[in-house]
């Protein structure tokens, strides 16, 4: 089995300008899970899993003005084979890009409002079986979501990203089999938003 997981360091810049806040923040990571379990000749079984969460977040606050933006994932992969001879192999790979980024700048005339978020994600789930009789099981899935929040004196915007996705397949066989199953799961998300206009405070 191996495992690997990365985490991009998030960034902060806040600055104050007049009336008005200069903001920019953006976070980001990826995930890549491989689950790999084997079973050839003899009798036996062998079973493996993997799991990996994320969640992370960011607020800034200036000059009556509010940024918050936050990520929350969850990848779980698990695998079971079992059998008397032949040859039996379940390959799950897992992979998550994901990113988040806002800003507010405050102009001499107008102001500009942008979030946007990205999101990649990629599950296949293999399960070849080859000869003996046996059992094979695999299964993996993904959720996760992403919230961005802006308050600004004049207004608010908001964006927000679902995802779910789930992989299952198993087998069963006799002495003189021959199976391989493949299961692949791709999606591709973004979205972005931006409102230029004056957002300075109103008065009392």
């Amino acid at each position: 089995m191996l495992r690997s997981f990365s985490l991009s360091v998030m960034v902060i810049l806040l600055l104050s300008s007049g009336v008005f806040a200069n903001i920019g923040q953006a976070e980001g990571f990826s995930i890549s899970a491989l689950n790999n379990v084997q079973r050839v000749g003899g009798a036996g079984w062998a079973e493996s899993g993997n799991m990996v969460v994320v969640d992370h977040g960011q607020r800034a606050y200036a000059k009556g003005t509010v940024a918050v933006q936050r990520e929350s994932w969850i990848v779980l992969q698990g695998a079971r084979v079992t059998g008397l001879g032949g040859a039996t192999k379940i390959l799950q790979n897992a992979s998550v890009e994901a990113g988040q980024q806002q800003s507010i700048a405050a102009g001499r005339k107008y102001d500009l409002l942008q979030q946007g978020q990205s999101l990649k994600v990629g599950l296949d789930n293999v399960i070849r079986k080859t000869g003996g009789i046996g059992t094979a099981a695999g299964a993996q899935g993904f959720f996760g979501s992403q919230q961005q929040v802006i308050n600004t004196p004049s207004g608010k915007a908001e964006s927000y990203q679902t995802v779910g996705a789930a992989q299952f397949a198993s087998v069963s066989s006799g002495p003189h089999s021959n199976v391989v199953i493949v299961n692949t799961i791709d999606v591709d998300m973004g979205q972005g938003q931006a409102v230029t206009g004056r957002f300075a405070p109103t008065k009392p």
